[in-house]
């Protein structure tokens, strides 16, 4: 069985260079990413998503296409679209109860 990489530890806030609106925009998706799945690692790539998302709404008919590809992306490896919601997951709790000797 392969085992996921180690993580940063749990996401910390926006980054110190963020506008108040960008701020909000970080918030809002850490809200809406499902729980346990972003953490520090996700740090850069949440940033991305955040100013891609910004300029997007700021003025949607100009944003390009390869802008909206990119954010589409990054929101579906979040797991922030319904058939990419499958795909990710956060920590996995270990269920007890079982055989007592099953670990040795």
């Amino acid at each position: 069985k392969r085992e996921d990489p180690e993580v940063a530890g749990p996401l910390k806030g926006a980054p110190g260079h963020f506008t108040p609106d960008q701020i909000d925009i970080w918030k809002e998706l850490v809200k809406a990413a499902p729980k346990n799945v972003l953490t520090e690692s996700d740090r850069f790539a949440l940033e991305i998503a955040a100013l891609l998302l910004q300029q997007f709404r700021l003025d949607p008919i100009e944003f390009s296409a390869a802008k909206l590809v990119r954010l589409e992306t990054l929101l579906g490896k979040f797991g922030m679209t319904p058939s990419d919601r499958a795909k990710v997951a956060g920590p996995v709790k270990k269920k007890t109860g079982g055989n007592p000797f099953e670990e040795l």
